[in-house]
């Protein structure tokens, strides 16, 4: 069994629908009201969480947003010093909705009327986990978002079914590195 550890409903959402696509079959999915959120409980709920009998692994998946990533990493582990249980710490750099910039065509495929082709290979866009406020971005550049999608856990429920789970090739799959490394 594997317990993911989120900080929002958007990422439980997007979780729920692409574990079963990679095969899982066993995992729950624990969301908070934000990061610090999680961050604070951490070390409350994970001695319960990770007990024996049943095997579990833990993952914990937060947002970067504008922190460090070492910092944010070695504050999260110190939380998790009384895990009885293997984990994991995956930080999605800047936010899940980078994730979701990294494909492209995957947008497109939720808003038919965005042309990714345009937004590709501009500069900007070739470091997707370089972009700040990527929920922002998504926001701007597909139309109809709002009327679409007026709420971020319903679109990443829509990207799940459709974002590229492929190997990693660049040009073909997710630019977002942080996806490819959770």
């Amino acid at each position: 069994m594997i317990i993911f550890l989120v900080e929002d409903y958007s990422m439980k959402k997007f979780l729920e629908g692409m574990l079963p696509r990679l095969g899982f079959v066993e995992f729950e999915i624990k969301h908070h009201r934000g990061k610090e959120d999680l961050i604070t409980n951490l070390d409350k709920i994970v001695p319960t969480l990770s007990k024996p009998p049943q095997q579990k692994r833990i993952i914990v998946i937060i947002d970067q947003d504008k922190q460090g990533c070492k910092e944010l990493k070695t504050r999260i582990v110190v939380k998790m010093q009384k895990c009885a249980c293997d984990y994991k710490v995956r930080i999605a750099c800047y936010e899940l909705e980078s994730w979701f910039l990294g494909d492209m065509d995957a947008i497109a495929k939720c808003s038919p009327q965005f042309k990714p082709k345009s937004l590709q290979n501009k500069k900007k866009y070739r470091n997707i986990d370089s972009v700040e406020k990527p929920s922002n971005v998504i926001e701007k550049i597909v139309p109809q978002w709002k009327n679409d999608y007026a709420s971020k856990p319903k679109f990443a429920e829509k990207m799940a079914k459709i974002i590229s789970l492929e190997p990693r090739n660049r040009e073909q799959s997710n630019r977002s590195h942080s996806f490819h490394v959770f």
